[in-house]
């Protein structure tokens, strides 16, 4: 549909939109899957909703030591639905030129649409748009009105006001009110039960995509030291290229509920931990009271924030250390009670997808940051080891070896996952 002048060789840090005829909608998933798997890629995930479609793909070739790795979002329009109403007609024959052996949607065609799209879900025209619209207002409104007649005469008048006119942002957005409430009453009065259940449609895929996440959560565990931010830092670029941004990074955990100290502090801000192991454990009632507000606030926090992220969209959520790390270092929350019960509590927090353990040479992972002494940090790698034995979603890898070496297996293991997932 859009920015399509780099196709076939790259896709210039954009997504691809695709437009597809319904009568084609049943080959969509079978001939994508396969281009990717040619392609050395794999899906992080497919959301399916009401007429759109949309695959995130991550995939790596070459040599071990020349590995290459990349990633694109992919977004089908199944025809072109708005909460399950129909806007273009898919009946009539799309206006399209060929580029690099390409069918493409025809520049005004596609600038109108970006504006209806924009204009509906955002309630803003992007300024991106409105050149090659006002082309097809133009040039050619006859022929592409008629592909929208879906929408109904009032609303076409309105969208083409919205195209043509310079409006400031509230206008501009009273305008897009006005224009979605049209196109709806339209389709309303058009057939009230293709409308109903075209509505219901939608809303059911959304619960659907709730029940059943296309997104996946990703946590990286290990010892200070083990190089967890940087090792998070290399594989972000190529997790955003696949997921068009949609990357969410959290430390420790997710947050929803205000740290401990803050409380503390009557509402005050925290101030910031420099060395976590410097405070004193709390007694057995202060810990647990911790254990148990740190652990309501992974499972309140999943709900709340990180299925929504991963629900409505292939999403990547990662986290920088997760509730395990309350077994392996209770000093760092001043959690006082045994490892073993801190644990079984811990075992309660959501579980994620894939686990990325890090791990090295004590010594050299105690000398890195200073907070931990040697004998301490050999005994949490050896508790993250035999973590790792048990856990079949736990993956041991040894930060010694260089940032792009690491980054590497980190991104190998999780092309594997996703395989997996796949079959």
């Amino acid at each position: 549909m859009r920015n399509y002048q780099t196709l076939p060789y790259s896709a210039g840090g954009s997504d691809i939109d695709i437009m597809v005829a319904p009568r084609d909608s049943s080959r969509l998933i079978p001939l994508v899957l396969g281009a990717i798997q040619r392609s050395n890629g794999r899906p992080v995930g497919i959301s399916e909703t009401f007429g759109f479609t949309k695959i995130f793909v991550v995939g790596g070739s070459g040599s071990d030591s020349d590995l290459s790795w990349w990633g694109v979002c992919l977004d089908f329009n199944l025809g072109l639905f708005f909460k399950g109403q129909a806007i273009i007609d898919s009946g009539v024959e799309w206006p399209t030129f060929l580029h690099n052996k390409i069918p493409v949607l025809a520049d005004g065609l596609s600038g109108v649409l970006g504006v209806i799209k924009e204009a509906v879900n955002n309630e803003i025209v992007p300024k991106i748009y409105l050149d090659n619209a006002r082309k097809a207002v133009g040039s050619s409104w006859r022929g592409v009105s008629s592909l929208l007649d879906p929408i109904g005469a009032d609303a076409l008048n309105i969208l083409k006001k919205l195209i043509l006119a310079d409006l400031g942002s509230d206008s501009e957005r009273e305008m897009c009110q006005k224009f979605r409430s049209s196109f709806m009453r339209y389709r309303f009065k058009a057939s009230a039960v293709s409308a109903v259940l075209g509505r219901l449609s939608y809303e059911c895929n959304k619960i659907v995509r709730y029940l059943y996440p296309s997104g996946k959560v990703l946590v990286i565990l290990g010892v200070d030291g083990a190089g967890k931010s940087t090792i998070i830092e290399s594989i972000l670029p190529v997790l955003r290229a696949a997921t068009h941004n949609a990357v969410f990074v959290r430390h420790l955990r997710p947050g929803v509920l205000p740290p401990l100290a803050k409380l503390r502090r009557g509402g005050g801000a925290a101030s910031a931990v420099t060395n976590p192991h410097d405070s004193e454990p709390s007694g057995m009632i202060g810990s647990v009271l911790r254990l148990s507000y740190l652990t309501v606030d992974y499972i309140l926090g999943y709900w709340i924030w990180t299925r929504p992220k991963i629900a409505k969209q292939p999403a990547i959520v990662i986290f920088d250390r997760y509730a395990y790390d309350m077994g392996f270092d209770p000093r760092r929350f001043r959690i006082g009670l045994s490892p073993k019960v801190t644990r079984i509590i811990a075992k309660f927090a959501p579980k994620p997808d894939m686990i990325i353990c890090l791990h090295g040479v004590p010594a050299t992972l105690s000398a890195r940051k200073g907070e931990l002494t040697e004998a301490e940090t050999c005994r949490q790698v050896e508790a993250l080891k035999i973590f790792a034995e048990s856990e079949n979603r736990a993956f041991l890898v040894s930060s010694d070896t260089s940032i792009e070496e690491t980054r590497n297996i980190v991104l190998k293991l999780f092309l594997s996952h996703l395989g997996r997932a796949e079959s």
